[in-house]
């Protein structure tokens, strides 16, 4: 049986790359001051939003590159249900507690420096592992198991969703 033709647009590398630049340069704009603050009740800081998604890129390069079997579907079948969850913004999470960032005083130029590891990691493993296989290591709650190229548009969804929240939290701090 032939697997179906991917029907994504744009490479990989390109918008992961992207998305890691809007966060650098979103992230970038919270003074010192205010990356522990806490903007309003119930939310992270915006250290903690990005100890979060140090966390979770982590997390999602180990599980991209932990145990795989070859896939019998096309392997970008479920980031189009990954991107209307994640860019859903009616929608609120609760954070995985693998995820979940301690709640403690963050340093933004390490926040800034485990960032940018972590998306080039991330864009090199765009860039050269076969993602058209099953990553066995997780399973992402309400689909199953995840390809590796639809762990790689989770980690972007996920990233352009937390981009937004910490335009949020900045707005909430007064941030300009």
């Amino acid at each position: 049986m032939e697997t179906p033709k991917s029907t994504l647009i744009q490479p990989l590398p390109v918008l992961i790359g992207a998305t890691a630049q809007d966060m650098l340069n979103t992230f970038a704009l919270t003074p010192v001051d205010d990356l522990n603050r806490v903007p309003f009740k119930g939310s992270w800081t915006a250290g903690q939003l990005a100890e979060h998604v140090i966390l979770s890129l982590s997390l999602g390069t180990k599980v991209i590159e932990g145990n795989t079997q070859a896939t019998d579907r096309a392997p970008d079948k479920h980031v189009k249900d990954v991107k209307d969850l994640f860019l859903n913004f009616d929608l609120k999470f609760k954070s995985a507690p693998d995820i979940t960032p301690a709640d403690k005083p963050y340093d933004k130029d390490t926040l800034s420096t485990s960032l940018k590891k972590l998306f080039n990691g991330l864009i090199n493993l765009a860039q050269t592992k076969d993602l058209t296989d099953t990553c066995l290591a997780a399973e992402f709650k309400g689909i199953g198991y995840l390809t590796g190229l639809e762990w790689a548009y989770q980690q972007v969804y996920h990233t352009q969703r937390h981009i937004q929240q910490l335009k949020d939290i900045q707005e909430h701090l007064g941030v300009n």
